[in-house]
């Protein structure tokens, strides 16, 4: 097998791994925002506390998660090459 075959697949996977993570935790953001919006809206203490309390910490747990596949995206993409 190529070198150039494995890169590309590896590159393939980060770019499927990033984007896959910037999506669960845009989703899981936006729901969060979403319901407390709703919930102050509609004037329903509960779902913002409840929104909070359910949706937070996954939040912030998919935002790590997606900081480490992007951070470890850097190493495996490609650079870019300045023309002079």
């Amino acid at each position: 097998m190529s070198t150039t075959t494995t890169s590309g697949r590896t590159q393939a996977t980060c770019r499927a791994a990033f984007i896959t993570t910037l999506l669960i935790f845009l989703t899981l953001a936006a729901a969060l925002v979403a319901v407390q919006l709703a919930g102050l809206v509609l004037v329903r203490p509960a779902w913002i506390t409840w929104a909070s309390e359910a949706l937070l910490t996954p939040s912030i747990a998919a935002a790590v998660l997606f900081g480490l596949v992007a951070f470890a995206s850097g190493y495996f993409m490609p650079k870019a090459t300045s023309e002079e």
